[in-house]
């Protein structure tokens, strides 16, 4: 260790760090008052740093006095704030007294304000509830008024009342609710009879044709308040039904001889003369005005209520409206389809005199067939609408009766006049040309009846409403064909037969006269069979074994065949060996005999059949022959063909 001080000064001093914080302030404090560096100067050093250190103190204390100064005037100044503090205190203390009384009685005041406001509130909700204003009383009751929108609306308030006064009959509020009731009733008669007297007036208006009428809003929802009285709502549809009847009845008129406004369209009884279009406007006319008064009444009774508020419809729903016109609480579509009925009731009667005159002076059966078509189809047409109980409904099915019994008594008159003179068939025994022109009238009459039916029934049942038809226009045709026929041979007769009936077949394609085509195929074969049965005999004959296969058929079982007189093996023999000429040509003289079945059909049927009949006979005496009863020697020299060759040849094309 190193014992001299300055050295150890010295050491110190060059071990410290010139940027040491607090050796720059020191040094920098020292600058202030040590300016030279004497010797007397280091000597006085620390007694100068002293003296500034006392100095410091004192200026220090200086101001350290001046801040007690400040700090007692503070203190005066709080004492006086502490003091004002307190008497402020005692005064809030006091008027927090005098406040809380008064908020005590500012509660009580507001509980009496809030109950008395809720009594008020339920004062004005009863009253509003349970009593009309001055101006809907003026509304509903006041003559001088009309009835405007605002009418209903005071009518549903009203409605609305007299409901809800029945929830105050069963509570305590009996006699509020009876003397309530009481009064609405009184404004609901006055009110409802007012309504009553406005639509009767509005319906006045309702007397020109459907197209020209125009049904307000305010109609509209009279109507629907009058369901409410069944009374007024059934003398409201009768004043409507008097006046829209009338309406409709002289439009009719007007329509069939003055034609429309300007004469456009022209009058209808102009086309008198050609009896389906006269008829057909008619109906068209009529048919148009249905659907406009449909159209008209569903648009008067508001059908779809859409424009009614849904409390007034759910209180007119609760009420039951029984009429005179329709069912007990009848829905609007029956109503509409009652008013209907009655409405176009007065069409019926100028249509069917003229529909009647017409049938009178109508000779044609085809005119009057198609007549009877137009007015079932506009029957069925107009029945949908109006129900086919109505009385335009009736009479459409009379007039439709009518005209088919003239088509009837026409077609039996033509018939009448064809077997009084009957047609005699031609050589080539083809259709006569008044069965021509009869199945040609049948055929124009299916296609009528086949177009213009539009009853929804099935095919049977079509089929059994044109069977008379079809007897009437082809029994007296077949009839004539068989009294024309009368004079011919069997063979030629059924020929004949066969192909007027297979003429009048090949016309029934339609699926409601398949059960008569097929009864005709039946007749149809029935003379196919005779066909046959004659001209078999003819191969017989022709083939020269006729007699022998008689004697086959006639001789008594316990004699021979080889015995029966010309039977013996040589006359057999004699007549067989002929029997190659015959096969040789009987195709030709066969499709000659047939040549006038016009139906190729037919013919080929009736050859095969004729042939197979041959051949069978044919085998039926070759096994006679055979037949060792029959006694015969060498039978097999006698046969100069087989039966299999001879069907063979007949059977091969």
């Amino acid at each position: 260790m190193n014992a001299n001080p300055l050295s150890a000064k010295l050491t110190k001093l060059m071990s410290s760090s010139l940027d040491d914080p607090k050796l720059r302030t020191s040094l920098v404090a020292l600058s202030d008052f040590y300016s030279v560096n004497a010797l007397n100067s280091r000597h006085h050093l620390r007694g100068q740093i002293e003296l500034k250190a006392t100095e410091a103190n004192y200026e220090f204390l200086a101001e350290l006095e001046k801040v007690h100064q400040q700090f007692m005037e503070l203190e005066n100044e709080m004492t006086l704030m502490t003091r004002s503090c307190s008497e402020m205190q005692q005064r809030l203390d006091s008027a927090n007294g005098q406040v809380r009384s008064l908020l005590e009685q500012t509660d009580a005041l507001r509980e009496q304000s809030e109950i008395g406001a809720v009594r008020q509130t339920i004062m004005e909700a009863f009253l509003e509830r349970f009593t009309l204003s001055e101006s809907e009383i003026t509304i509903l009751c006041s003559t001088a008024m009309d009835v405007t929108p605002a009418f209903f609306e005071a009518l549903q308030h009203l409605e609305r009342i007299h409901s809800d006064c029945k929830a105050l009959l069963i509570t305590e509020h009996q006699q509020a609710g009876l003397e309530i009731m009481d009064s609405m009733t009184t404004y609901r008669d006055i009110a409802y009879d007012k309504l009553f007297r406005w639509m009767q007036t509005e319906c006045r208006t309702m007397n020109r044709p459907d197209g020209m009428v125009e049904i307000r809003q305010v109609a509209k929802q009279a109507i629907q308040a009058l369901k409410q009285r069944d009374t007024y709502f059934t003398s409201i549809l009768e004043e409507l039904v008097h006046m829209r009847r009338n309406a409709i009845v002289r439009a009719f008129l007007d329509a069939l001889t003055r034609g429309g406004p300007g004469g456009t369209p022209r009058p209808i009884e102009l086309h008198a003369h050609d009896p389906l279009r006269y008829i057909g406007d008619m109906l068209a006319w009529i048919h148009q005005t249905v659907a406009g008064e449909r159209e008209f009444l569903e648009s008067l009774l508001d059908r779809e209520r859409q424009n009614l508020d849904p409390e007034m419809v759910a209180l007119q729903q609760q009420v039951a409206s029984p009429m005179h016109l329709i069912e007990q609480e009848a829905t609007d579509a029956e109503i509409i389809q009652a008013l209907l009925d009655q409405n176009l009731e007065g069409t019926s009667r100028p249509l069917k005199t003229r529909v009647e005159q017409v049938l009178a002076s109508q000779a044609n059966a085809m005119v009057a067939f198609k007549i009877s078509n137009l007015i079932q189809f506009y029957a069925a047409t107009i029945g949908k609408a109006i129900g086919s109980e109505a009385a335009l409904s009736k009479s459409l099915q009379d007039l439709s009766t009518v005209s088919m019994q003239v088509f009837f008594e026409a077609t039996g008159q033509s018939s009448q006049a064809l077997l009084r003179r009957p047609e005699s068939p031609d050589a080539e025994l083809g259709p006569v040309p008044a069965l021509k022109d009869g199945v040609q009238q049948l055929k124009e009459i299916m296609k009528a009846f086949d177009g213009a039916f539009v009853q929804e029934v099935g095919p049977e049942a079509k089929a059994q409403e044109f069977a008379p038809i079809l007897n009437a226009v082809l029994d007296p045709l077949f009839q004539m064909c068989q009294i024309g026929a009368a004079h011919l041979s069997a063979f030629h007769r059924a020929v004949y037969l066969m192909n007027c009936l297979h003429f009048a077949q090949t016309a029934l394609t339609y699926p409601f006269t398949q059960a008569k085509a097929a009864e005709l195929e039946k007749q149809i074969q029935e003379y196919v069979d005779t066909v046959v049965e004659e001209q078999h005999l003819a191969l017989l004959s022709q083939s020269g074994i006729a007699p022998l296969v008689q004697a086959l058929e006639l001789k008594d079982e316990s004699t021979p065949l080889s015995a029966v007189p010309r039977m013996d093996a040589v006359s057999v023999t004699t007549v067989l060996s002929r029997l190659d000429r015959f096969l040789e040509s009987v195709h030709i003289d066969l499709s000659s005999s047939l040549a006038k079945i016009v139906s190729s059909r037919l013919a080929k049927q009736a050859s095969r059949q004729i042939l197979r009949m041959f051949s069978a006979a044919y085998r039926g005496l070759c096994e006679a022959v055979m037949d060792p009863r029959n006694r015969y020697e060498y039978p097999s020299t006698i046969l100069v063909r087989t039966a299999d060759e001879v069907e063979m040849l007949l059977m091969e094309e």
